[in-house]
């Protein structure tokens, strides 16, 4: 009795060492990471579709990094460094640019006087209310074509006279108080009665079928010294820079 009581002790002692070094899973199987199932996180990438951001451009009429201001070349070309005096004077009509061209208008067809007016008290920064010296130009345009002067004094008007203020002068810069604005052209002018006449550009230089009657005509100077006086929609919507002429009067001194 006694021997069978101790071979089913070594028995039990054997299973249980048994049950003690067995592995928890399946022998033959490695068990995974508990993140395994898990993705790796993915690195955003740039979206090549997102534009790169635009600079806005600059319509001040001078070259980026403070160069000397814009020339255009040729007759019609404005140039926006000109001196605000040196539109003053008695200038006669030379050509016609219409339609992509210079017409010659016959002679002395119109005459073109400009004067200043010195305004020494001026507030051109209200912030900062600085005051400085600015001029304001007067225009007075008359027609030596007898025809036109007829019609025009048929309804007692001798001429087109247009203003310009130091407002009207998109390059103009503030400099220390009591100093000259400086005031470079070009400008715009507005005009009495040419709304109802136009510039008799059908007499003056064979243009016809082309409306005229713009009251607020850019006056500015070319790379030549010669004066302009016209219409550009490009330029009436954004000053101080160059635009496509509807029609210029191009004048000589």
């Amino acid at each position: 009795m006694k021997k069978i009581s101790c071979l089913c002790l070594m028995l039990c002692l054997s299973l249980l060492l048994c049950s003690c070094g067995a592995p928890a899973g399946d022998a033959g199987t490695s068990t995974p990471p508990a993140n395994a199932s898990e993705p790796a996180e993915a690195t955003p990438t740039p979206d090549a579709s997102t534009p790169e951001p635009t600079q806005a451009p600059d319509n001040s009429g001078e070259e980026p990094g403070g160069a000397d201001p814009v020339v255009q070349e040729g007759p019609t070309g404005l140039d926006f460094g000109s001196d605000v005096l040196a539109m003053v004077g008695e200038w006669v009509l030379s050509e016609v640019y219409v339609d992509g061209e210079l017409k010659t208008p016959v002679e002395n067809a119109i005459s073109l006087r400009i004067t200043e007016e010195l305004d020494p008290s001026e507030l051109v920064d209200g912030p900062a209310y600085i005051h400085n010296q600015v001029y304001n130009l007067t225009g007075y345009l008359t027609f030596g074509v007898e025809d036109i002067a007829s019609t025009l004094a048929a309804d007692d008007v001798e001429e087109f006279k247009g203003s310009t203020s130091w407002e009207d002068f998109p390059q103009g810069k503030v400099v220390a108080e009591g100093e000259f604005y400086e005031q470079p052209g070009p400008a715009t002018m507005r005009f009495k009665d040419i709304d109802d006449y136009g510039l008799f550009l059908d007499q003056i230089a064979g243009v016809a079928d082309l409306d005229t009657t713009e009251k607020t005509l850019i006056i500015g100077m070319n790379g030549d010294g010669q004066l302009l006086l016209g219409y550009s929609e490009e330029h009436i919507e954004r000053p101080g820079t160059q635009g496509e002429w509807v029609y210029c009067l191009v004048f000589d001194k």
